[in-house]
């Protein structure tokens, strides 16, 4: 059993679940762990939440809603497309969707729910809260209660820090949408409130965006004033402004200048924002933030010097101003947690927890504290494949029934874009429906129908086998031709050592030619042999990175890893000898995805974009000696998983929504071609000669296979449900491709470009890479947080080891000796001891 806290705020919506040894977040977004606020009426007349919401805003900003919460005991609805909808059943639309993403990770609902509210509402607006888990279905299914967000962040410090009797901690809590001001101290009964909190309303990060439009406005001349807006061209163009507004100004948290595109009908022109220009436009209303908690402290009658320290919680405190105004007003030091945004999540998750264990009590005012305690229903069984831990065949045969979980009161979305042909229906597949249009991650955004009897979101059965005939048996290697292939393999080898050793030019770097267009790449020195592969790796060890690490590389000297993070939009650079954070690279042009090295290192290129504003859209080119950006190259909308020819002379890159393949020549930095392929292309691989490229096209259950000299299709071969990535085994023979719908992984025989097989492995299998030796594979379970490691010439599972929340990416080092896996939930990176 496990317990849960959910955080609904103005602007996200973030949630965190907390077994008996752990608290950790629960991954809500597309490619980030906490959701947008957002809901979008369809045309039908159900509602989409989150990433989905915020995809299809640009083009019907009329049918979206935003940072309702605010208006929550306003009598007045919100229109959505000339639709009113009262704000207590938007909110529970969110926590519905929230419910279902836990619940259908988890196998089953929580034992308890803690959902938090800003601490200076009165007693009308959290009576109208209490309401909202009805909306949701929540009621009669768990134990539930509220609390306030800056107890629920004092909670999580306390457990973090080892909060003292006796010390007080003032809880400075700047989101979306609200301020709040909070003084706790920690006494023998537990976390009491001291003297009255105080806020203010409609203060938060959407306000400072509405800054920044303005001094685009003023600085344009007033060419937004000037607009028309009866022009639904005009609606669309703001909404895609406003959003560049968003990323300038969580630009400016790290970099000292930004430039804000703007697109206006008939009018494109760029706005540059410096930082010192941005901190004028925000100190007046951070004073007033200050005064608030001057005015606390005055209540609560305690002095700035009795305070351990200023708790700094919520998304906009995390602008550099607000930790320097409160340090010079106050003269005592601020905690910034590591991931603000989810600080009052993992408090409402830890105080659930701890209200399942009597012995330990935190003391919560009642005036502050609302339990609603409700019947509960227990359900302890997982459904077959559930992620964490095992379950015993008794009880996965104890999964649920539909009747258990109750029905919510009105019909909802399932995040399908329009005109896309429908999934398969509930328990088709056992696993979340992949659409066109979904971006990031393909979780299609959304959450099932609501209504028609059918459940919130109960656990589906177990996975039937796909329709069709079955695939064809695994072709296993003749024994003499296995023998005579390695006797050959020997001899070049030995053949390539002595000629590389002679031929050698002392004293040069190895890696491509950059200075010449026609001439083969500079002779590299043959690398040993790579250890032999075991197959049963285990945990060596687990290190932090950047919050919601999302994918990784190995730098070809197995120095360093970059680990990108799209939460924070920076890099972290890894050195792999002790596997501490070396630096940090902000990446100003959005959150970074994936990364691709050259061969000789020297350079590192990033796709970057942002699925939650559609913007972004390029790659980044990285001097790995500096440390600096050297060229921004434009891409198309949503460059993947980018690779670099073994050549080091060109990059392909997948644009997943534009359904294009760029050809990037490296030595200038152009795209030189684009190659139209099938929805969704996500994952490129090359042969080992180059001559070829292997795209994984997600929606399109299709590998395309690309000619690399002429930039043609040659070729395109079905794979299982939802390739999303693929490998190609190091001596050429076989590309892994991992079917993320049909939890499988397709082998393609390169040379006849057919399936041979497949091989069944656990949930939602994500990515994959091969050990240098070839001998074992692993493949990366985002569904399950498990890793399959594959023995390649048998095409067996030989062992499945569990790793961190939601992994995403395996990336394995270049001497054969570790694989390493970020875990996007965990804000870790798991490594795997692969050799023996």
């Amino acid at each position: 059993m496990y317990s849960l806290g959910v955080d609904l705020g103005t602007t996200f919506v973030a949630a965190a679940i907390a077994h008996e040894s752990q608290v950790e977040m629960v991954t809500l977004g597309d490619r980030s762990v906490v959701a947008p606020a957002v809901v979008y009426l369809r045309e039908d007349g159900t509602i989409v939440t989150g990433d989905a919401a915020v995809r299809r805003a640009v083009s019907n900003p009329d049918r979206v809603g935003r940072e309702f919460k605010r208006r929550l005991g306003d009598p007045t609805p919100v229109m959505l497309g000339n639709t009113p909808h009262a704000v207590g059943a938007l909110l529970g639309a969110l926590l519905h969707d929230v419910l279902h993403k836990v619940i259908e990770t988890e196998g089953g609902p929580p034992e308890r729910v803690v959902l938090t509210h800003p601490a200076n509402w009165g007693p009308f607006r959290r009576e109208l809260f209490e309401d909202v888990p009805e909306a949701a279905g929540l009621t009669g299914l768990t134990t539930w209660r509220t609390v306030s967000e800056p107890e629920a962040a004092a909670a999580h410090y306390a457990a973090t820090r080892r909060l003292n009797d006796g010390e007080t901690v003032a809880v400075y809590d700047l989101g979306g949408g609200t301020f709040d001001a909070t003084i706790l101290s920690k006494g023998p009964e537990g976390i009491e409130i001291l003297g009255t909190p105080e806020g203010i309303e409609r203060l938060g990060g959407v306000d400072f965006d509405e800054a920044v439009m303005s001094y685009v406005n003023v600085s344009s001349g007033g060419a937004l004033s000037e607009l028309d807006m009866g022009d639904p061209a005009t609606a669309i163009a703001l909404a895609r402004l406003r959003q560049d507004c968003v990323l300038a100004k969580e630009a400016l948290s790290v970099d000292t200048e930004t430039t804000i595109p703007v697109f206006l009908p008939h009018r494109h022109f760029e706005v540059r924002l410096t930082r010192p220009e941005f901190e004028g436009m925000l100190r007046a209303p951070i004073e007033s933030t200050v005064a608030a908690l001057s005015r606390t402290l005055r209540s609560a009658q305690v002095t700035p010097e009795q305070l351990s320290a200023v708790l700094l919680v919520g998304g906009s405190s995390r602008i550099p101003l607000v930790g320097r105004m409160l340090t010079e007003q106050l003269g005592r030091p601020t905690v910034v947690d590591t991931h603000p945004k989810h600080a009052v999540a993992l408090g409402a998750a830890t105080l659930a927890e701890v209200a399942s264990h009597p012995m330990q009590t935190w003391y919560l005012p009642g005036q502050h504290t609302h339990p609603a305690e409700r019947a509960r229903r227990s359900h302890d069984a997982r459904p077959e494949g559930a992620p964490s831990t095992p379950v015993p065949a008794a009880a996965a045969a104890q999964v649920p029934s539909p009747a258990a979980f109750p029905a919510p009161p009105a019909p909802r979305d399932n995040g399908i874009t329009p005109g896309v042909a429908a999934p398969a229906a509930p328990g088709a597949n056992g696993g979340t429906n992949h659409t066109a249009g979904a971006t990031a991650g393909d979780r299609g955004g959304g959450a099932p129908p609501f209504g028609a009897g059918s459940p919130p979101h109960p656990p589906g059965p177990p996975k039937p086998p796909p329709a069709g005939p079955a695939p064809p048996p695994l072709a296993q290697p003749r024994r003499r031709d296995r023998r005579t292939a390695l006797a050959i393999g020997a001899a070049l080898l030995v053949l390539g050592l002595v000629v590389g050793f002679v031929l050698w030019p002392r004293g040069q770097t190895a890696g491509p030619d950059t200075t010449s267009g026609t001439g083969p790449p500079v002779l590299t020195r043959p690398a040993a042999a790579p250890p032999a592969s075991v197959a049963n790796p285990v945990v060596g060890a687990v290190f932090p990175v950047g919050a919601g690490p999302q994918a990784g590389a190995i730098t070809p000297d197995g120095r360093f890893a970059y680990v990108t993070s799209t939460s924070t939009s920076t890099i972290s650079v890894v050195d792999l000898a002790t596997n501490a954070v070396a630096a940090s690279i902000p990446v100003a042009a959005g959150p970074p995805v994936f990364v691709a090295f050259t061969p000789d290192g020297a350079r590192a290129y990033v796709s970057v974009f942002d699925e939650i504003r559609g913007t972004g859209n390029a790659v980044v080119v990285l001097d790995t000696a500096s440390k600096a950006v050297t060229a921004t190259i434009p891409a198309d909308r949503y460059p993947y998983a980018i690779a670099v020819s073994p050549d080091g002379r060109q990059l392909f890159v997948p644009n997943h929504d534009a359904n294009l393949v760029s050809v990037v020549d490296t030595r200038t930095n152009t795209v030189q071609k684009k190659i139209t392929v099938k929805p969704n292309p996500h994952s490129v691989a090359f042969s080992v000669d180059g001559r070829r490229a292997y795209v994984a096209n997600h929606q399109s259950n299709l590998v395309t296979v690309l000619d690399t000299k002429n930039g043609i299709v040659l070729t395109e071969i079905p794979v299982g449900q939802s390739p999303h990535s693929l490998a190609m085994s190091p001596d050429g023979q076989r590309v892994y491709v991992v079917d993320y719908d049909a939890d499988t992984v397709s082998v393609i025989d390169p040379a006849a470009n057919t399936v041979s097989g497949t091989i069944a492995v656990q949930r939602e299998p994500q990515s994959v890479a091969f050990a240098p030796d070839g001998r074992h594979a692993y493949v990366v379970n985002d569904g399950s947080n498990t890793v399959s490691v594959i023995d390649t010439a048998t095409n067996q599972v030989t062992t499945t080891v569990g790793v961190g929340q939601a992994p995403t990416d395996v990336f394995v080092a270049p001497d054969g000796r570790h694989a390493y896996v970020t875990n996007i939930s965990s804000n870790n990176v798991t490594v795997l001891n692969i050799a023996g």
